[in-house]
């Protein structure tokens, strides 16, 4: 997305935001709010400005703050504007309540450290947009322990797989492949030292990061279609090769690719290192 046309609507938001009456968001916050623009239009990706396109609003309020508006309209209140061209969603929540999700994390999670980095910034009066590029920081410094998780449970889901599909277990054996194919999208994109998004857009992530990465998806849907369990097994352990071979190239032959079974703690450990702390 361009810089004139991220202005541009920078600013419509802005003016929706402002314009939105008392029942809907109360005035008294409106200047005291962090306001970003997730989801596809966020992004900036073709899909953000079709038809089906809407505006997914995050509004972050402090905690005091955010505690006066749930007294007078409820924990559950939402914007949902089907009349505005495009639909607006927004979601209001607490400082303490992003705070929480960013921390993730250091449990493996990387979601919400994608959402805050790949969104427009409408309005940031409590430092939002600084919190998130401090949690890409922290990303990186511990990039290595988070390829271990993920790549640890990519092949603990790929055995999964695997021995279901030999004992003839269906059901076990094609949920195992779905999170196995998970696993896999989201260890390609750490092996780019990025963090990854939701499920509807993380294989539209990962093949914009390159050939390798749109080599990924393919061995991924291909696995995703397997039509027989022996076609699971087949298709898993193609797409195992591949992502040790990636893994390797990059990272040297680490203990945790070529044994990455002595590292699975159920799930596999996080050695989290703080730099802020």
């Amino acid at each position: 997305m361009t810089q004139e046309k991220t202005e541009r609507l920078r600013q419509d938001i802005k003016a929706y935001f402002k314009n939105l009456p008392e029942d809907i968001y109360p005035a008294n916050l409106k200047n005291g709010t962090s306001v970003f623009l997730s989801g596809s239009t966020g992004w900036g990706i073709q899909e953000g400005f079709d038809e089906k396109a809407d505006w997914d609003l995050h509004l972050i309020l402090e905690d005091g703050r955010h505690a006066q508006l749930v007294q007078k309209y409820g924990s559950d209140h939402v914007i949902d504007d089907k009349k505005n061209s495009p639909i607006v969603f927004g979601q209001i929540r607490s400082r303490s309540w992003l705070r929480e999700r960013l921390d993730r994390l250091a449990q493996g999670d990387c979601t919400y450290t994608w959402i805050y980095n790949n969104c427009v910034m409408i309005q940031d009066p409590l430092g939002i947009a600084r919190m998130a590029v401090e949690n890409l920081e922290l990303l990186r410094a511990n990039l290595e322990e988070l390829l271990k998780y993920h790549f640890v449970t990519f092949c603990v889901r790929r055995f999964d797989a695997a021995s279901t599909a030999k004992r003839g277990i269906e059901a076990g054996a094609r949920l195992a492949n779905a999170e196995m194919s998970k696993a896999a999208l989201q260890t390609m994109s750490l092996l780019h030292g990025k963090p990854y998004p939701y499920n509807k857009w993380l294989a539209k992530h990962v093949c914009i990061l390159g050939e390798d990465g749109k080599r990924c998806v393919e061995l991924v849907e291909t696995a995703l279609k397997s039509a027989s369990l022996e076609e699971i097994i087949g298709n898993a352990k193609v797409l195992r090769n591949f992502l040790e071979q990636e893994a390797t190239q990059r990272l040297g032959a680490k203990p945790w690719i070529t044994q990455w079974w002595k590292f699975n703690q159920n799930p596999p450990e996080i050695r989290w290192v703080d730099k802020h702390s």
